[in-house]
């Protein structure tokens, strides 16, 4: 198994988990839970998890604690020299490369970045390395035991008759005095400076021996640089250094700078080869001369069980301290920090206040910030790994690390199960494998169990296999592992109710969703118990969601409905829940059921008489709509429809024209058992058009009708554009279309923003208004057509296309004219020449007959009779059929008998209406000049209801249309028939025969 998995896996267990609600620490917070695994004899590895409220984030420590005997030992570590800097993971290493088995392994004391140099001392086979005489320290002796305290060292050169004092032992010279170096510093002093540099040999004859310093002192004779001894030394060599001295293997260099006092430096130089001198080395704390190993701590930060005074209590950060308790066990204490979510870490007193809960007298603070680091050697692997989490991703290099190291072998013997869940912390319904693994009484994993394992826990929540299934309550579950007559169990926490939940879809968090109709949505929930996250699953949550926007599964998969609706997901666990916001955008659908165009009036009646209605005023989209002249007949009159329904029609839609009557409208379906099923769509106490809305009932199968009912027995309404839709919204927006033509190849592509919208039954291409053949395929949206017949002259090509809601959209492409006519005398040049010429081809317009030549007097203003009468051809009208029409004007015998029949004809089909004056009496002012604002207001009468209508706002004469005319205005300029010119309209200037004429034919 790879070392990170292994890591991962032993964090899980835990041999004691307290409850949500237990107070770990009046230092750090409460608990949310921890785990303490026994990793040898006596020794054991703790982590907690803590909740701190100060600061609403976790702070997580490790520590290892060890009670010395003859199963342990710890060692302190440095890298190639007491400056090389290394991780303490990569100390481990080199630890468990020479035979060592590494239980755990912290960092050491602080040190200069820049040169790896310790600011302590360091002590290792009872030698010293390094020394510093003004740092506090831990020493471990041979037994494991530990040392606390400040060793003030006295260090001393005897010679020729002086004790002169030694300033450091490998350490950097930066300063005055003597230094000492030896091979453990490196290859060199790497001085910088120039000075004078003695080498000496060590020529101890008889190691142990007591023996007197020049104070008088008690000390021992040794050949190594020891605390409590003395050295005796010959000199080989006196160097005049201008730099750097190499170091000889096993010998020293006493060193100083060339400002290090002259007095001091001729004593040096006056050094002879073969010269004695004497190294004292010793402490006034006697202790310190017995320690095997030890390392130098900036901060003494705990002692005699009390904490000391003056510590940082403001800034939290990665820490590592050693903590000796009264019974003399030793604890190996980090936290992390500068990690929120994880551990903001904690302050020098907030340390020392957690070693005094934890038992300890005594304590140190070594090195932190991104430097503090754990390793451990988990039961069941066979080498060491990172068990904290370093602040800066990865282990720092540091100077020196402290280690304990396993003095036992193995055994072969089974002497206990390590039990590992693959969870630690779950969520009531939660389940997690549980494995054992055997160990010998050394602590080693074995190869295999000494037997088939049995599963138990008290509530009987783990299967025969060891999968733990988390019970309903919050707790604390022991499950217990047995197989050849040893055993060992496992504590796993539950909750019921966690603080947070976060849903995902996948992999990223959602706090709402848009969906469409009919989609599925597979969402995941976890949940979390102050940040601390809990294992489970999508079952182990409550699904629920408002019916309105769709259904969602036990395991979370949520089918979103088949209509636009907004609602909410809620997703729980106990007594905590979080809603996802859900919205659901059906692509609006509409189904037309008649827009009473032609002569079908869908709906059938033996209560009304039902005809088409062209009348302006009661039409609403297009050119028709339904007139329904009603008799109440007991009470009631029936309009029958027969429309099955689909799942997508869930309601229905119409305009109505009231009458005022105050009778009730009311629409009729049949549900799935035949069950006859209403609806009241309005009260008739309205005059106008007025859309009216109902939901289609859910279990209705066919649409069936109207009813009219209430107390007035008789009136009219008028219907149009009625609807099936799977939203109550109604669509405003036009179709768009793109046309384009490529000699007789017709190409044009249409678009709507509901869904099958467009059917060829409501799209026609035209040629000058006159329809012909076309082919659509509806769901590409893609008109084609090939152009037969046409003549050398100017043509208007136009494809208009209606949604179900009467919205129309058009686009219009003129094809030049190849023989342009030129019927009249007066258009040679002119700019409208192929407009009038196409139109005299077609008979619309005729000009003046002057001698042999025909004029059309482009530029004169066309009177209101002229305009009527080429409306009128423009419409193909038969104006023989309207000869009878009697016209309400006074003027009308001033009407020219030419302009007469045309007059009478738009009067009668509502398009010309005549102006009252001042008397007022009606008038057709034939003779007089027809204003642009009039003239579009004819036209636009002309042209279906349901176009968009153009803004009007960029015109900068827009104030001056006629109200009367602005609808009509907004829709020729929307329709591009009107553009106006220099950014005005004009509205109330006469019109000419050329506009006229190109108003025309563009409006084709």
């Amino acid at each position: 198994m790879k070392p990170f998995l292994r890591r991962t896996t032993a964090l899980l267990l835990c041999a004691a988990l307290l409850s949500t609600t237990a107070l770990a620490s009046q230092a750090l917070g409460s608990r949310i839970y921890g785990y303490t695994l026994d990793i040898c004899d006596n020794t054991t590895l703790t982590r907690e998890v803590m909740w701190s409220a100060s600061r609403s984030d976790l702070r997580t420590e490790n520590y290892v604690t060890y009670t010395p005997s003859a199963s342990v030992s710890p060692k302190v570590s440095y890298g190639s020299s007491v400056l090389a800097k290394q991780s303490v993971l990569t100390m481990a290493k080199d630890l468990e490369k020479g035979g060592d088995r590494v239980l755990s392994g912290i960092n050491g004391d602080y040190y200069v970045m820049a040169t790896g140099n310790p600011l302590g001392l360091v002590v290792t086979d009872g030698v010293l390395r390094s020394s510093a005489s003004y740092l506090s320290a831990i020493g471990f002796n041979a037994d494991g035991s530990a040392v606390i305290g400040k060793p003030d060292l006295t260090l001393r050169a005897d010679f020729k008759g002086y004790s002169l004092k030694i300033s450091d032992i490998n350490k950097i010279r930066n300063g005055d005095g003597y230094f000492l170096f030896t091979d453990d510093f490196g290859a060199t002093t790497k001085n910088t400076k120039p000075g004078v540099d003695v080498i000496l040999t060590p020529v101890t004859e008889s190691e142990g021996q007591p023996v007197s310093g020049a104070d008088g002192v008690s000390l021992t004779t040794s050949n190594q640089l020891k605390i409590g001894a003395l050295v005796s030394c010959r000199v080989e060599e006196v160097i005049e250094a201008t730099g750097a001295t190499a170091i000889p293997e096993g010998k020293f260099v006493l060193s100083i700078s060339n400002t290090g006092g002259d007095w001091l430096q001729e004593m040096a130089r006056s050094l002879q080869p073969g010269d004695s001198l004497d190294i004292e080395i010793y402490s006034a704390d006697t202790r310190w001369n017995n320690v095997d190993c030890a390392v130098g701590a900036m901060y003494w930060i705990l002692s005699g069980g009390q904490v000391a005074s003056g510590l940082d209590a403001s800034t939290a950060a990665p820490r590592t301290a050693v903590g000796v308790k009264a019974d003399g066990s030793v604890i190996f204490y980090t936290i992390d920090g500068r990690q929120s979510g994880h551990s903001v870490g904690a302050t020098i007193q907030m340390v020392a206040q957690r070693l005094k809960e934890l038992g300890c007298t005594e304590a140190v603070l070594l090195d932190g910030g991104g430097s503090t680091t754990m390793v451990s050697t988990y039961p069941d692997y066979g080498s060491s790994s990172i068990v904290n989490t370093p602040s800066e991703g990865t282990p720092r290099s540091v100077t020196n690390a402290i280690f304990l190291v396993s003095n036992l072998d193995p055994t072969g013997k089974a002497g206990s199960l390590y039990v590992t869940p693959a969870s630690l912390t779950l969520l009531s319904g939660a389940t997690t494998q549980c494995t054992a693994t055997a160990l010998d009484t050394g602590w080693y994993p074995m190869e295999s169990l000494p037997g088939e394992v049995a599963w138990s826990s008290a509530e009987g929540a783990v299967s025969d296999s060891g999968l733990f299934t988390a019970p309903d309550k919050t707790g604390t579950y022991t499950v217990t592992a047995a197989a050849g007559g040893v055993s060992g169990s496992t504590k796993i926490q539950v909750y019921d109710t966690p603080d947070a939940i976060s849903v995902t879809n996948q992999g990223k968090n959602v706090s709402s969703l848009t969906l469409t109709p009919g989609q599925t949505v597979d969402l995941n929930a976890s949940a979390s118990y102050r940040t601390v996250g809990l294992t489970g699953g999508d079952t182990c949550f409550t699904w629920t969601a408002d019916p309105a926007i769709g259904t969602i599964t036990a395991d979370g998969k949520f089918t979103a409905g088949k209509t636009s609706a907004s609602g909410k997901i809620k997703v729980a666990a106990g007594n905590y829940a979080v809603t996802i916001a859900v919205t659901v955008n059906a692509p609006a659908q509409y189904t037309l059921l008649s827009d009473f165009e032609g002569k079908d009036t869908y709906f059938k009646s033996s209560h009304a008489k039902l005809t088409p209605e062209d009348s302006s005023t009661y039409v609403k989209y297009g050119f028709q709509s339904l007139r329904a002249d009603y008799t109440l007949k007991e009470g009631a009159a029936q309009l029958t429809a027969n429309q099955a329904l689909t799942d997508t029609d869930r309601y229905l839609s119409l305009w109505v024209y009231g009458d005022q009557s105050g009778n009730t409208l009311t629409a009729g379906f049949s549900g799935q058992n035949g069950e006859t099923l209403t609806q009241a769509l309005a009260t008739l106490d309205f005059s106008g058009w007025k859309r009216v809305t109902v939901a289609v009932p859910g279990d209705a199968v066919s649409f069936d009708g109207l009813t009219l009912s209430g107390s007035k027995t008789a009136g009219t309404l008028w219907l149009d554009q009625v609807v099936l839709s799977n939203q109550t919204g109604w669509d405003n927006t036009a179709p768009t279309v793109s046309l384009s033509v490529s000699g007789t190849s017709v190409t044009a592509k249409l678009t709507d923003n509901t869904r099958n919208a467009l059917s060829k039954n409501r799209v026609s291409l035209t040629v000058d208004g006159q329809t012909v053949p076309f082919s659509f395929d509806p769901s590409a949206g893609t008109l084609t057509a090939a152009l037969s017949g046409l003549s050398p002259s100017l043509h208007q090509i136009t494809v208009t296309a209606a949604d179900c809601c009467g919205n129309l959209g058009r686009d219009s492409v003129t094809l030049s004219s190849s023989a342009p006519r030129t019927p009249f005398a007066d258009m040679g040049s002119h700019w409208a020449r192929d407009y009038t010429g196409r139109l005299n081809e077609l008979g619309i317009i005729t000009g003046v007959q002057v001698g042999k030549e025909t004029y059309f007097y482009p530029n004169r203003s066309i009177t209101r009779g002229d305009f009527a009468l080429m409306t009128a051809r423009w419409m193909g009208l038969n104006l023989e059929d309207y000869e009878n029409v009697t016209l309400p004007y006074a003027d009308a015998s001033s009407i020219p008998s030419w302009s007469r029949n045309a007059v009478k004809a738009l009067y009668e089909l509502e398009i010309m209406q005549g102006s009252k004056a001042a008397d007022g009496k009606l008038y057709a002012n034939a003779n007089a000049s027809i204003t642009r604002a009039e003239a579009m207001t004819i036209l636009g009468r002309l042209q279906a209801k349901g176009y968009p209508e153009a803004p009007l706002s960029s015109f900068s004469d827009a104030v001056s249309i006629p109200a009367w005319a602005q609808s009509h205005v907004a829709t020729l300029v929307g329709l591009q028939v009107v553009s106006g010119s220099d950014g005005k309209l004009r509205p109330n200037d006469t019109v000419t025969r050329a506009e006229v004429a190109k108003m025309l034919f563009t409006l084709w």
